[in-house]
């Protein structure tokens, strides 16, 4: 999410009614050898880049597109702590409503040697020991092929970090994006323009950067920026037409084996409709500060009612400690933890 919308979000809850307290081939494939060593850049959810740091056309499917029900419903076999996966031809990692710690690394190629990146060594808000992380959402471009095969011989699962909703000046991709597709810099972001989402060129570039998490061998994306029709883009786009595109991510991501994800939802749009419309094409979410703005209930108990897992990232800047919202975020069965909005590794302190 743009970090500075997050209380953007917060007002269209008070606008709502006031907070509650309660098949085609990719035409381009990155190599899945290793990750892209040149791009250093921190991901779009770490702290913003600095111009100083390298830092619904026919191809759309129409919401309430087909949903594979022995899938959402978790007919899978459990194979683990990361959920279900029977590893067969069309089908996909459900991560289901049960704990699944997870650690969010975006800031870098992740090292498997380091504590701070593997996220181990913490305690929680109670100060016991930490479950070690058995989800791992780390940037796809900056980490290969290797990087993921290591984590899933740790027995963790794979999340995939892209960006569905901008183009970077700092992927090897961007060179793809015709000028016409490239529509206004991203508030914070210098380095990032929106895209225009229903132009059908755009979606096979974001069906090749789906393939390359696929390729590399992760088990899920999280797309960034997944609802880009709230913000001033530079072109018309409707919440219909946004839930449209994402569809067709979600199903060509579905028909390559790997689950699809939903980041934040409507914020500055209608969360009311935009989370309940994805609903059907998502496996799991990742949510940034909903305890702490108190949005959570754009989210729970809908995911969890779905089946469906909730990872949920407070950030440091606003929370000081996880004790404020661990509580309630077991309570609402969801995969929390505090990081500092760098997402470097450094800072994690998980509810369970």
């Amino acid at each position: 999410m743009r970090l500075t919308n997050l209380l953007a979000l917060s007002l269209v809850a008070v606008a709502a009614g006031g907070i509650h307290c309660s098949s085609t081939t990719p035409a381009v494939a990155p190599s899945p050898d290793g990750g892209d060593a040149a791009v250093t850049e921190p991901d779009h959810d770490a702290a913003p880049h600095d111009a100083s740091t390298p830092s619904h056309d026919s191809g759309l499917k129409e919401t309430g597109s087909r949903v594979d029900a022995s899938r959402d419903t978790g007919s899978a076999p459990d194979t683990g702590p990361g959920g279900n996966d029977s590893g067969q031809a069309g089908t996909w990692w459900a991560p289901g409503t049960q704990p699944l710690p997870w650690q969010w690394e975006l800031d870098h190629e992740i090292v498997t040697s380091s504590t701070s990146d593997m996220g181990t060594g913490d305690t929680t808000y109670l100060g016991a020991a930490a479950a070690a992380p058995a989800v791992y959402d780390i940037d796809g471009f900056d980490n290969g092929a290797t990087d993921v095969s290591a984590l899933h011989a740790l027995g963790k699962k794979v999340i995939c970090y892209i960006e569905v909703g901008a183009a970077e000046n700092y992927r090897p991709d961007y060179g793809q994006f015709a000028a016409a597709d490239l529509g206004s810099t991203e508030q914070g972001y210098p380095d990032e323009k929106y895209i225009n989402i229903n132009s059908a060129a755009v979606v096979v570039i974001m069906k090749a950067r789906v393939g390359m998490c696929s390729t590399k061998g992760f088990d899920g994306i999280e797309p960034d920026i997944d609802d880009s029709y709230t913000d001033g883009t530079g072109f018309t786009i409707t919440e219909a037409q946004n839930v449209a595109y994402l569809a067709t991510l979600s199903d060509y991501a579905h028909s390559l084996g790997i689950a699809w994800g939903l980041k934040n939802g409507g914020d500055g749009g209608d969360p009311g409709t935009f989370v309940p419309d994805m609903l059907p094409h998502v496996d799991f979410a990742v949510v940034e500060e909903p305890f702490f703005l108190d949005t959570i209930w754009f989210f729970h108990p809908l995911l969890y009612n779905a089946g469906k897992a909730l990872f949920v990232a407070e950030y440091t800047n606003d929370t000081s400690s996880s004790s404020t919202f661990c509580p309630k975020a077991i309570a609402d069965h969801t995969n929390a933890a505090l990081f500092d909005v760098n997402l470097d590794g450094m800072v994690r302190a998980p509810c369970h």
